[in-house]
């Protein structure tokens, strides 16, 4: 067996392993639905949580901390900030970048209190990486939604594996969120 199928074996079974172990999301998270819907490449997820728009606001816009606070995010940076523009580079490493770490520098958008829009501007194997945050105040607290289209620089054999893992880490990614969102609310 080649090395690189032996490689691509043992990260299909390392990924299908992490695939099921369970997570281990706060207190406050638990109490949160969150819906997650996939088409192709493009993951759309939503909660709704009992705190204002400013707060979730505040939150979401700590770019440093609320990102390295993420489990797939191991080192954010903020590159420039000219009002609402910024540029960021995201530094990876989760399940589903098979144990490599992956940088992305990111061109940001803010509309104040009520979205955030990204896309990447270069990154290391990935083909493509957008997407966007909604804030809408509802009677309870405020809606958040996320959507993300990313798409890997991985083997045909290996995308069924990555869209699993990768919807996985979106959901702990939006229980975390949801636990900083209301900690100390």
């Amino acid at each position: 067996m080649s090395i690189q199928l032996h490689l691509r074996s043992t990260l299909l079974g390392l990924g299908i392993v992490l695939t099921h172990l369970p997570a281990t999301p706060t207190d406050a998270a638990q109490a949160t639905t969150i819906q997650i819907q996939q088409s192709g490449n493009t993951r759309t997820a939503e909660m709704t949580l009992p705190v204002s728009q400013a707060r979730a606001w505040t939150v979401l816009t700590n770019y440093v901390a609320t990102g390295e606070a993420m489990p797939d995010i191991s080192k954010v940076q903020l590159l420039s900030r000219q009002g609402n523009l910024i540029r960021m580079r995201q530094t990876y490493q989760a399940p589903y970048t098979f144990g490599l770490t992956i940088s992305a520098t990111l061109a940001v958008k803010e509309s104040p209190k009520t979205a955030i829009s990204f896309h990447m501007l270069e990154g290391d194997r990935i083909r493509k990486l957008n997407g966007s945050w909604t804030l809408t105040p509802t009677a309870t607290g405020t809606r958040l939604r996320h959507t993300i289209t990313l798409v890997p620089d991985l083997p045909g054999m290996l995308q069924p594996v990555f869209a699993e893992l990768t919807r996985n880490s979106l959901r702990e990614s939006m229980q975390r969120l949801s636990g900083l969102m209301q900690a100390n609310n």
